[in-house]
């Protein structure tokens, strides 16, 4: 803890890197104060823009590096550095302070402005720990949780707090407060070669930096896997990378459940995720722990507190996080972030073609898409929703979007909380949108919150288990690579995502092809189970307290509907609306019951 005229900065280590050992913070230097939440990937970059002398180098922590880059550039140092990172600096020779986080949101950063005070911190629980702060909730986003439960909402629920944007910085001093972007995924450069062959060579060169990096760790690293292209090529790279350094992948993680007689193999000439998961498991000589959370694992996740831990529905990861914990895994590898780049698919493609004048090769697309000629229904379904539709204006493709609209929702929610916040309808993420450009629509995934969303949740959590998650495919320099490239790139050949798979090459199975049908049947059969738990307790009279912000009647109503025989994908709008109200209801019970 170090404590200054007006401020205090404090700071937890844990020994990931083996310049981590070095640590000491909070770091202060000749008017400079620092605490870090950092993993660089490009120290010898830095290094050698610094002018540090290579004997220096292996026990020079990542904190040290980020003020030297300070002392060096100034504000501008975070565009030059590549990781996770989130961090905050006083300088007192201008009594400012520079907040930032990387360009992904891999790690958290969440800001607190109360009349004369400003307070930082990785995680929202530690705002509990300052006296004099009344941590009050924000009903506004209550109100647009509750209008869209399935959206991801990356405001704060407390009212004078908010997390700081990915890829942004913040400085604040007498002034006030300026917000300033040190990355956006427009800024990426076209990338352009003259043969295919060098596209592919680059790809492969970026990917085997990015995996290579996040293996430079002193402790177990484990992998996420369910058979799709992003985690297999991770998982695979790291294998072979990390048995270059002497070691083996500590173990690999699914959420698909084991083979059992409840969930066999779907059979010959059906894919099933868990048996490329088992065919990479044997090439690499890796073990894999299989999925086993139930329904009361899902009903202990709605009664946590969504103001600190999020809204997103990840909960099956407790049970990996624990597992890992439990074998002395301390660094997790997740392909996440790969669809909104490395194997972006053909999301805003078909239109873009259509736009383009490429009739031929949209007909050829939507023949492939389709199952063939003989599917003439399913190739005019194609062609409309994402050839035609997203050429058309906001207004009709509104009208005929094919996405989920929360309007449909059975609302529980009371009427007057959503009058008295009209904007709550306002805030869900343009994404859902589909343009006929598919950098606009890279762009727009990479602005919509879910990354950021989801790795604050991760790390939450995590941090309990001494556990921290590093995402390869959401590297920097990975991102400017292929969020640069040409759209004909993203379907060849009759197959999305060539490019990637080329890149990584014959390290890969054949084969390979995500399809997560057991574990979808996994999660239905959790969600019922869940369901009659909680059913079963309003019979025990629990959810008898009111909450202002619910329709109570229409929610105990819902409650005790549990869908009989078997739970149907039609009746998972109605269980979305009961889990987001049941999360309200547990939000209210924490903040608003002792007041009112």
């Amino acid at each position: 803890m170090a404590l200054l005229e007006g401020c205090a900065f404090g700071y937890q280590h844990l020994d990931i890197t083996p310049a981590a050992a070095f640590e000491s913070q909070p770091l202060e230097e000749d008017g400079l104060v620092l605490v870090a939440d950092a993993i660089l990937d490009n120290r010898e970059t830095l290094c050698d823009q610094l002018g540090i002398e290579r004997r220096f180098r292996g026990t020079l922590p990542d904190s040290r590096l980020i003020l030297l880059a300070y002392r060096r550039w100034g504000g501008d140092c975070v565009r030059r550095l590549v990781g996770d990172f989130a961090f905050a600096l006083w300088d007192a020779r201008n009594c400012s302070l520079l907040c930032a986080r990387d360009h992904i949101g891999a790690r958290p950063l969440y800001c607190l402005r109360q009349r004369d005070r400003f307070c930082f911190a990785t995680d929202q629980r530690a705002f509990r720990a300052w006296p004099g702060l009344n941590l009050e909730i924000d009903e506004s986003s209550v109100a647009a949780f509750l209008l869209s439960p399935g959206d991801c909402h990356v405001l704060s629920f407390f009212r004078d707090a908010f997390p700081l944007t990915p890829g942004h910085v913040l400085r604040v001093d007498q002034q006030g407060l300026t917000l300033d972007a040190h990355w956006t995924p427009e800024e990426a450069a076209p990338v352009r070669y003259t043969r295919r062959e060098d596209y592919v060579e680059h790809f492969r060169e970026l990917l085997l930096q990015a995996v290579d990096d996040r293996l430079d760790v002193t402790a177990g690293v484990g992998s996420h896997l369910s058979g799709g292209l992003d985690s297999s090529g991770v998982t695979v790279l790291a294998s072979r990378l990390i048995q270059d350094r002497g070691r083996r992948l500590d173990n690999c993680y699914t959420w698909s459940p084991p083979v059992s007689s409840r969930y066999p193999l779907l059979g010959a000439g059906r894919r099933d995720e868990r048996e490329v998961i088992a065919r990479i498991c044997r090439q690499e000589a890796l073990e894999c722990h299989y999925g086993t959370t139930s329904g009361a694992d899902f009903l202990a996740y709605l009664e946590r507190d969504m103001a600190v831990d999020g809204t997103v529905d990840v909960f099956e990861e407790l049970d990996v996080m624990r597992v890992a914990a439990e074998r002395g895994t301390r660094v997790m590898l997740s392909g996440w972030g790969g669809d909104e780049s490395a194997t972006f698919g053909i999301r805003g493609y078909p239109a873009y073609l259509l736009t383009h004048g490429r009739w031929w090769k949209l007909l050829t697309l939507t023949r492939e898409a389709a199952g063939g000629t003989k599917r003439p229904r399913n190739m005019a379904r194609f062609l409309w929703h994402q050839g035609v539709l997203p050429c058309l204006p906001d207004s009709l493709f509104n009208r005929f979007s094919p996405y989920a609209d929360p309007e449909r929702l059975p609302p529980l929610y009371r009427q007057a909380l959503i009058e008295r916040f009209p904007e709550a309808a306002a805030r869900r993420g343009a994404a859902w949108r589909i343009y006929p450009d598919p950098g606009r629509m890279q762009c727009l995934l990479m602005h919509h919150g879910h990354l950021g969303s989801r790795m604050s949740t991760w790390a939450h959590w995590s941090a309990e288990h001494g556990l921290i998650y590093r995402y390869p495919l959401t590297d920097r320099r990975l991102l400017d690579f292929t969020l640069g490239l040409p759209p004909e790139l993203l379907w060849e050949e009759g197959q999305p995502r060539r490019l990637y798979r080329d890149a990584i090459g014959q390290r890969l199975p054949p084969g390979l092809a995500k399809n997560d049908s057991a574990n979808e049947r996994k999660r239905m059969a959790i969600r019922e189970e869940c369901w009659g738990l909680l059913s079963l307790a309003t019979e025990r009279q629990a959810f008898q307290m009111p909450c202002e912000w619910l329709d109570m009647a229409a929610f105990r109503d819902l409650l005790v509907q549990v869908p009989d025989g078997g739970m149907k994908y039609d009746e998972l709008t109605d269980f979305i609306s009961l889990c987001s109200a049941v999360q309200s209801w547990h939000l209210w019970r924490r903040y608003m019951s002792s007041g009112r």
